[in-house]
């Protein structure tokens, strides 16, 4: 599970690390920490990113990013806080994603289609445009 210290990282006193987006983080960890019990109690393995200490993935932009990261558009999901990349280094987590979608349904994730993410999961609270569950960025 991932912490709200480290979901920002060393962004945590950032200007754009506001109340709103802390609290929009909180909600997104909650949530992905309903979906990541879940998974756990079916035998899926979450690992640790040797780069981050935490099932977080990157070296520095796999959860929160401030508005002036290179990294996603102007308020992205990462730059809102609604979403976060987790460490996949095998694909697992997406494979079990996209096997269990009433799963992340009830628990208030999307996530971006595996294709576009190698390595790692992405799971956002922002329902995308499409409506769909699993999408393409």
């Amino acid at each position: 599970m991932i912490t709200l210290d480290q979901y920002f990282g060393r962004w945590i006193n950032h200007p754009d690390a506001t109340p709103e987006r802390k609290a929009n983080a909180q909600k997104l960890l909650d949530a992905c920490a309903a979906l990541e019990f879940i998974a756990k109690d079916l035998g899926v393995k979450f690992y640790d990113n040797p780069a981050t200490e935490c099932c977080q993935s990157g070296d520095e932009y796999g959860g929160f990013r401030p508005q002036s990261c290179p990294i996603g558009a102007p308020h992205s999901a990462h730059k809102e806080g609604l979403a976060v990349d987790l460490f996949d280094p095998r694909n697992e987590i997406d494979a079990w994603c996209m096997a269990n979608t009433a799963a992340l349904r009830g628990c208030g994730i999307c996530i971006e289609h595996p294709d576009t993410t190698p390595n790692w999961s992405h799971w956002t609270i922002r329902v995308p445009v499409s409506g769909h569950t699993v999408f393409y960025p």
